[in-house]
């Protein structure tokens, strides 16, 4: 009997342990927030976006750097994701228009996928089209759109034209490519696992682990092998991730991702179209993600 006693005592004292530390956590949580209002505040009066998704990735690459011990760091992951979006829905607006394509199936596996990388309480608005996420996210009606990775394959049931194209039009206050949806990959879905691409009316930052894409418009005549050895001699390493002709059109797009962050003023791009002959007329950036993790690395 008092052995029982004395291990209930021991038990009693771990819990009060956990009790101790869960306080500690909640208390640092909501200084966390005071913190994101302060800073919302802050960002508001400067009129500057409230999402930084260049800085969420340093955060997360910093946790990855100093975790040990038992506990997976992909849960790690999913806690400081709902951290960090409810730190961005106190600084400010944040809505996300997710891309629900049909089958029904394909549209939830977009729609869970945003709430994953999200937040569970972030608003979300579904659009029926690639278009209309576009739309909402360049008319403010969004802050976030979550649309399909960027590929060859395109369906017009989708839109007229691959989302990606339609990036290489408008100014300097049109929407990029952001970040890549999950930030872990290699899960228990593994290759089945959904991946999808954010934009965001903001200018892309580095990240110091980057991947840029860039969208070349060139004529039919040029191959992709040309412009990778090209792109090799002016200092880039390159990697095509989609093609685009329109009808009755002599000249293509291409989407490249490009190693690193590169911005449209790199004189390495530059060099690329000086060596290409005129064969590549004009090139846009279309932005730049932090690169993923893989969930054996962390």
């Amino acid at each position: 009997m008092a052995d029982t006693k004395q291990g209930d005592s021991s038990l009693d004292t771990l819990r009060c342990q956990i009790d101790e530390i869960d306080g500690q956590i909640h208390d640092l949580l909501m200084r966390r927030i005071d913190v994101a209002r302060e800073i919302g505040a802050r960002k508001d009066q400067a009129r500057s976006n409230t999402y930084r998704p260049a800085r969420e990735a340093q955060i997360l690459r910093r946790l990855a750097a100093r975790h040990s011990g038992p506990l997976p760091f992909r849960v790690v992951v999913r806690i400081w994701r709902e951290i960090i979006s409810a730190s961005l829905g106190v600084e400010g607006k944040f809505i996300i228009s997710v891309y629900v394509p049909e089958p029904l199936e394909s549209g939830l596996a977009y729609v869970a996928l945003a709430r994953a990388y999200f937040g569970a309480e972030t608003p979300i608005i579904p659009a029926q089209t690639e278009a209309g996420v576009l739309r909402a996210v360049r008319d403010g009606k969004a802050s976030i759109g979550v649309l399909p990775i960027t590929s060859d394959t395109h369906t017009k049931r989708a839109s007229a034209e691959p989302w990606w194209y339609t990036l290489t039009a408008g100014g300097s206050e049109r929407p990029r490519i952001v970040a890549v949806l999950p930030w872990l990959t290699g899960g228990e879905a593994g290759a089945n696992e959904p991946h999808a691409m954010a934009v965001a009316r903001l200018r892309p930052d580095a990240s110091g682990n980057d991947i840029s894409l860039i969208a070349f418009k060139s004529t039919e005549n040029i191959s992709r092998d040309r412009i990778r050895r090209e792109a090799e001699n002016s200092g880039l390493v390159l990697d095509w991730a989609a093609t685009w002709t329109e009808k009755d059109q002599a000249m293509r797009w291409q989407l490249a991702e490009i190693e690193g962050f590169v911005n449209e003023s790199d004189h390495r791009l530059s060099t690329l179209i000086d060596a290409l002959d005129q064969e590549v007329k004009r090139f846009v950036n279309l932005g730049c993600y932090a690169k993923p993790s893989a969930d054996a690395v962390c």
